[in-house]
């Protein structure tokens, strides 16, 4: 074999290298954090101003993890007839896996049984109105 084919066989594995390269990253998923992540960004104020409401009150929503079976329990004194929120289950590293529902506490408490939640670490987001006033709550749990 000649110096000239030796280059040429270089210069073709690089190219079938960078070939490969290219061809792996256009089939990668690449997820944001949510689809409209730059109209949330805008409103980050608002959710500064939740958050600050959530920590000045003097009880709060909290949570309780059993196997896959999520407890949340308001305080007796915030529960409210007006009170309507959201329960998200935002996991990082799937957005598939995500779970969105209702608020619907009864006797102060509701219970999450999803069968289609993995073993894995979830963001529980907590978001409601109550009062005319706006709470948010994120805390990262962990699905056995």
């Amino acid at each position: 074999m000649n110096f000239g084919v030796k280059i040429t066989l270089l210069y073709l594995s690089f190219v079938a290298l960078i070939l490969t390269l290219v061809f792996m990253s256009f089939n990668q998923k690449v997820e944001l954090v949510s689809k409209d992540y730059y109209a949330q960004e805008i409103a980050f104020q608002d959710k500064i101003i939740s958050i600050n409401n959530e920590r000045s009150l003097n009880g709060s929503i909290y949570h309780e993890i059993k196997e896959k079976e999520i407890t949340l329990t308001i305080d007796s004194t915030l529960y409210r007839k007006d009170l309507e929120g959201t329960i998200v289950l935002f996991r990082p590293s799937d957005s598939s896996k995500d779970l969105k529902i209702k608020m619907n506490f009864n006797n102060c408490k509701q219970i999450i049984n999803e069968p289609s939640l993995i073993h894995g670490a979830y963001k529980l987001q907590l978001s409601w109105v109550s009062n005319h006033a706006n709470y948010f709550k994120e805390e990262v749990i962990f699905i056995n």
